[in-house]
């Protein structure tokens, strides 16, 4: 019979001891900001324009290895304020374009984003020969966690 005096768990008339398991996980806080916000900060700072579902999951799988604050933008498939996006992707320190997800206003000023030593883009379309404008091209989102890895170690 267990009975719970002043919330204490009792049996018998016997104080329970409280068994507290905690595991020691520090996990990073992660801002999510969206148009027209801008936040101001010493975070890492991702901007991730017009990324499908596929690059957000890989994205999400990355961060959740992470254990540092970061700040992640998101340019999405409603969002159409060019001015925002051209001014986040100027002090972001990392910026990734998901070109064949971009819709014809954003297209047209990808060529300038990519000219920003700090933009990778993701295409699989070869047509436009995106590499003239910048060598940073990415297949997935591996090189984000050596990033992440590096930024670690500078930490300690």
């Amino acid at each position: 019979m267990f009975k719970t005096v002043n919330k204490v768990r009792n049996q018998f008339g016997i104080e329970l001891k409280k068994i507290e398991i905690s595991i020691n996980m520090n996990l990073g806080k992660i801002n999510l900001i969206t148009p027209p916000d801008k936040l101001y900060n010493s975070n890492v700072s991702y901007l991730l324009v017009k990324p499908s579902t596929k690059l957000k999951l890989q994205f999400q799988q990355k961060l959740s290895k992470l254990n540092e604050d970061i700040n992640v933008y998101i340019f999405d498939d409603d969002e159409q304020d060019i001015d925002w996006l051209l001014s986040v992707s100027q002090t972001t320190d990392f910026v990734i374009v998901d070109i064949d997800n971009c819709d014809k206003k954003t297209l047209l000023f990808v060529a300038l984003i990519l000219t920003q030593p700090n933009s990778y883009y993701y295409t699989l379309n070869d047509d436009v020969p995106w590499n003239l404008i910048s060598r940073n091209r990415i297949y997935d989102l591996d090189w984000i966690q050596e990033v992440l890895d590096n930024d670690e170690e500078t930490d300690e």
